[in-house]
């Protein structure tokens, strides 16, 4: 019998080839779309996943309570690690995490060190494979720890780097390391990934690089981590982390700790992304990015399934007879169910042989549509398979369920005498072809909607002069004045300033008041001729006066924003106070500055003067078309002045660079989906028409006998089509609005959302799509001759 089964759907397929070609090849690409949805959401929740000891390792979190709104750091105070180690039992390793910004030097070529310092139980707690060398060298303060990446940077191979000696730079200052150990690179889906590689050293270097950092200053802070095996312990070690509270606020007027929380490890990551808490390690991917393309995906299975199931239904319509013979002849209504469902999930298993091909050509698209920060790989695990079987399941049951049960159910009498019509268009197939072309609306509508905003945010005023300005970072004055004489040569750098902070670097985020009013403001430190440099908008009072040591002590430019946030009219003259002791007297107001660009709600802002005794960075002017060769003559010339040192000047227009690859990047993902779901309610809307002509057949050939027009003709087959895109448009152009504006929402804070014109060139893309599909067939059916279409009938 099986073979029988097998028998009749080869012979079906045969019958049907064009069809199943096309449904076996848009059924792949959805299903291909689905696997890469599996990758990415498998790559989500297994973030942190590679260490063992994931369970028992705990962040210790500083929780800060400001106007009545509690808010998590992923920080604790340097002292606090050194106190957890020496004192709480119940701990049974801990580790500090401190980033580096010093570089490694091999030969004359100088590297990014990508380095972070740690405590000796760091490698204990956490799971690195080591090609080499043993992690309890860790305790040496003159070895390090490098990637396998960083190990073919500097020696090209790993096994060649082991003993083998690189300068450690930072500053001023050269010193000679060790690499005591090689191991391989961490996964993508880890709070400690790198790019282009890393390195780890002993803690105590902290001390050698940062001179004004003291083990005992509650100011400084640092990541902390601690290992607890049992379990039944956490509660005991966040009471014993408490009283600590009162060390930190008494020297931190300005970050009042209302609670060190412990925060587990294993879904740190998560609770970062979802609390957007600021940290020193990753946080998981954009959950927009993991979801979206995960319900995409369904939608455009949902599509390819609809698409069979008409598929399936057309085909059926030609096989009356066989099903009235065998009905006839004692075939229960079972096996023709099994048969018909088993017909369809055959050509879903071919389907999902032709997805899995295709699943690597779709993970390289996406890992070009997220710049590699989400990298995804293609791998087969008993997850996987069992994710490939309910797929396979789902489609085939999904897709074949309608006609099996349906055409099962028969009459075999009516059948055989001819008086059973089925085929053309019913309200089940009709539905099926308007959620077609909905879900594919909303794909068209997001890429356009995408489309227009990336025009919208390249375009966007931030207050300042983001186009034109590089910014680098040196050590003190003497620098300064040696970096800004070089640059002084080249005639495209329209203005050169200092500053201590500034915009889009190391800015503060602190709480000022004004009478019994109180807020939190980002404050920047900045020299001379700042504000002409950035083209920050002076629209009420003065600039700071050069060397003005009044200025220095005592006053400060505002932003608008923060004029509006303490009620201020006429903000001049107005007084603050910083720390509770400090008072500030209001200057000058520039025009609003978006110190966190498009993704975050501007902060209002609060600007400082500083001497050119405490600059630490150099703010460069240029026109916006030659902001290129300023920053590589910057480069040149800093490894001129700086030959020890890797330039670290930062052009700030990559914001915007940023924002439009992320824009253009889910265009691109969202027209590929799109194109897709459209060629499969595409194919669904000729095989209906085309069967709806065949059914209507005699009805044309009588209008056209009776005087009926071309025009008439083709309104007549046509109309119930319109009527269903219509209602179509209706709906996805309504779903597509929801669905853009929840993701840009998710993404930024300023965007520009699909609109009423998005709407209309995505509809009109779709009329004009069908129009063109089904044209020809409707206009040669209106134009055939009657008498032959009568004759056959």
């Amino acid at each position: 019998m099986i073979k029988n089964y097998f028998l009749i759907t080869f012979r079906s397929i045969m019958k049907n080839k064009v069809f199943i070609i096309i449904n076996v090849f848009g059924m792949g690409i959805a299903i291909a779309c689905c696997i890469v949805g599996y990758l990415a959401l498998e790559y989500d929740s297994d973030f942190d996943a590679i260490h063992k000891n994931s369970e028992h390792i705990y962040r210790v979190s500083a929780v800060r309570k400001f106007e009545n709104k509690l808010t998590k750091f992923g920080y604790a105070a340097f002292p606090l690690g050194e106190i957890v180690e020496k004192t709480f039992t119940d701990v049974n390793g801990s580790s500090r995490y401190f980033r580096s910004h010093s570089n490694f030097k091999k030969g004359d070529d100088l590297f990014a060190s990508n380095l972070s310092y740690v405590d000796p139980d760091f490698f204990g707690m956490f799971t690195f494979d080591f090609i080499s060398g043993s992690p309890s060298n860790l305790k040496d303060k003159t070895s390090a720890f490098i990637s396998e990446n960083m190990a073919v940077r500097l020696f090209r191979s790993p096994e060649a780097a082991l003993d083998k000696t690189v300068t450690q730079v930072y500053g001023t200052e050269l010193k000679e390391i060790k690499i005591a150990g090689v191991f391989r690179e961490p996964p993508m889906n880890s709070s400690f990934y790198k790019d282009e590689g890393q390195a780890f050293m002993n803690f105590e270097n902290v001390k050698d690089e940062y001179k004004t950092i003291k083990a005992d200053d509650w100011k400084e802070e640092s990541t902390l981590f601690v290992q607890i095996n049992d379990l039944q312990r956490v509660q005991t070690v966040h009471q014993q982390l408490q009283p600590y509270k009162e060390n930190n606020n008494k020297v931190r007027n300005d970050f009042q700790v209302n609670e060190f929380a412990l925060d587990p490890f294993s879904s740190m990551a998560h609770r970062d992304r979802a609390e957007e808490v600021r940290a020193e390690t990753w946080a998981a991917p954009p959950l927009s990015a993991i979801v979206g393309s995960a319900i995409m995906a369904v939608l455009i299975l949902l599509i390819a399934c609809f698409n069979l199931t008409n598929t399936a239904i057309a085909i059926s319509s030609r096989r009356l007879k066989e099903i009235g013979i065998r009905k006839v002849m004692g075939s229960m209504r079972a096996q023709l169910i099994i048969q018909f469902i088993g017909e369809t999930t055959f050509i879903c298993f071919l389907s999902l042989l032709m997805g899995v091909c295709l699943a690597d050509v779709l993970v390289e698209g996406w890992n070009l549509m997220t710049a590699n920060n989400i990298h995804i790989t293609p791998h087969y695990t008993p997850a996987f398979l069992l994710f490939m079987v309910g797929v396979l399941l789902f489609t085939g049951v999904l897709a074949g369920s309608y006609p099996a049960f349906y055409i099962s159910k028969f009459n075999p009498v009516n059948i055989l005498k001819g008086k059973l019509q089925f085929g053309g268009t019913n309200y089940f197939t009709r539905t099926l072809l308007g959620l077609q072309f909905a879900i594919s609306l909303i794909s068209i509508v997001s890429a356009i909607g995408f489309l227009q905003n990336a025009n919208y945010q390249r375009e966007y005023d931030l207050g300042f002069d983001i186009r034109g300005s590089v910014i680098a970072w040196v050590n003190n004055q003497s620098e300064f004045t040696t970096y800004r004489n070089a640059l002084l040569e080249n005639p495209e750098i329209l203005s050169i300033a200092g500053a201590q902070s500034g915009i889009f670097s190391s800015r503060a985020h602190e709480p000022v008041k004004h009478e019994a009013l109180q807020a939190e403001v980002d404050i920047i430190d900045v020299g001379d001729n700042y504000l002409k440099t950035m083209d920050l908008k002076l629209i009420a009072g003065r600039d700071f006066i050069k060397d003005s040591e009044t200025d220095q002590k005592e006053s400060i430019i505002i932003t608008q924003k923060m004029a509006t946030l303490f009620g201020w009219d006429q903000p001049l003259g107005k007084e603050v106070k910083w720390k509770d002791s400090v008072k500030l007297i209001v200057v000058g107001v520039v025009k609003d500055v978006y110190t966190l660009g498009l993704w975050r709600e501007m902060e209002p802002m609060m600007i400082r003067y500083v001497l050119p005794d405490k600059y630490s960075q150099i703010v460069v002017s240029t026109k916006s078309d030659n902001v290129s060769s300023v920053n590589a003559f910057m480069n040149k010339q800093w490894n001129q002045t700086f030959p020890n040192r890797l330039y670290n000047g930062y052009i700030l227009s990559s914001q915007l660079q940023q924002v439009d690859q992320l824009n253009m990047s889910i265009v691109y993902g969202y027209t590929f989906l799109g194109v897709i779901a459209m060629l499969l309610s595409v194919t669904g809307l000729f095989s209906l028409v085309s069967l709806n002509i065949v059914k209507r057949m005699k009805e044309i050939g009588v209008r056209k006998i009776l005087g009926a027009s071309v025009f008439n003709i083709t309104q007549v087959i046509n109309m119930e089509f319109v009527i269903i895109l219509v209602v179509a448009s209706l709906l996805g152009s309504w779903a597509g609005l929801a669905w853009s504006t929840v993701i840009m929402s998710s993404i930024w804070k300023y965007y520009q959302g699909a609109n009423i014109i998005t709407v209309i060139l995505a509809s009109s893309l779709l009329f004009i799509i069908c129009i063109a599909t089904i044209g020809f067939k409707v206009f040669a059916v209106a134009t055939m001759n009657p008498v032959k279409t009568l004759r056959d009938e």
